[in-house]
């Protein structure tokens, strides 16, 4: 009998932490829908191989405009620019002299980040909670993309217990490669004009 009090105890307790944990997920997304404009300064860690330690880092900035609008540019390590008007997306690779345009489904899509931004009343759609878990301070959350026509696999998200900004987002690959953003820092409802959204270092035509 009391091992069986034990058990109901512990399960109580399980239920309880993952519900307090899911708050910090659900509070974050709920946040998003009173944004108008977000500005994020990050780090960036890319990993080819897990199984190697080799890492290349990056530091960048990512503005963002309801709706549809967002430059996502590297500041250290890269000159790229991945750049939405809110109509079109242009990738701009300045290294290689590349300009790239795709839709606006297809870039918002390959950035999960941008994803969760632009959508968060259709969370849900896009998104399903597989798994959480409480390390010390710090709520991890597993997600898993619903969509067929993403190239990652998997996203864990992770905050600070009792925040609702995030600490990082890692972002799994299907070709087997990681990239983890850690936050630096989080503005809401900045000033952002419109000329902000357009390629400022690319000064050669489209690729065709």
């Amino acid at each position: 009998m009391r091992k069986l009090l034990y058990f109901m105890v512990a399960l109580v307790l399980l239920v309880i932490t993952n519900a307090e944990a899911e708050n910090n997920l659900i509070s974050f997304i709920e946040g998003l829908k009173r944004i108008r404009t977000l500005e994020i300064s990050f780090v960036q860690i890319t990993r080819l191989d897990p199984d190697l330690k080799e890492k290349d880092i990056y530091e960048g900035t990512i503005y963002y405009k309801r709706p549809s609008k967002f430059k996502w540019v590297y500041t250290k390590n890269s000159k790229m620019e991945i750049v939405s008007d809110g109509k079109v997306v242009f990738t701009c690779i300045p290294e290689e002299k590349k300009l790239l345009k795709s839709s606006l489904k297809e870039g918002i899509d390959y950035l999960p980040i941008i994803r969760i931004l632009e959508s968060p009343q259709k969370f849900g759609n896009y998104f399903r909670i597989v798994s959480d878990a409480k390390l010390k301070n710090k709520v991890a959350f597993e997600l898993v993309p619903l969509k067929d026509n993403v190239s990652y696999r998997q996203i864990i998200v992770v905050f600070e217990e009792d925040k609702t900004v995030p600490l990082s987002f890692q972002v799994l690959n299907d070709d087997g490669s990681d990239i983890t953003y850690i936050i630096e820092s989080w503005k809401e409802n900045v000033k952002l004009p419109d000329t902000i959204f357009k390629p400022d270092r690319c000064h050669f035509k489209e690729d065709r």
